[in-house]
């Protein structure tokens, strides 16, 4: 007997300004257990366009408490999409 296995709902969590700081923020979201989706209208690898990260639909309001508990500046995920860590202000 065939079994249709539907695929989940997505929702969509938050619009970023481009392609690294959304796979950024994918990437720290998916390393708290959420299923993460990237989607951009960028034609070309690096060009500015805005780009729309999603959660699975039953991830939404854990997400969306996540994301609020955090607060990254457009800067803090620039540095994130660069791969570096930004400088601990209380380490001397």
């Amino acid at each position: 007997m065939y079994r249709h296995v539907s695929e989940p709902e997505w929702r969509l969590l938050a619009t970023l300004p481009d392609v690294p700081c959304a796979q950024s923020l994918a990437e720290i979201l998916a390393a708290e257990g959420f299923s993460v989706r990237v989607s951009s209208d960028a034609g070309v690898l690096g060009q500015a366009a805005p780009t729309r990260l999603y959660v699975v639909a039953g991830q939404f309001h854990r997400a969306k408490d996540s994301m609020a508990q955090r607060q990254f500046s457009d800067e803090e995920l620039a540095v994130l999409s660069a791969g570096m860590t930004a400088a601990d202000p209380h380490d001397p």
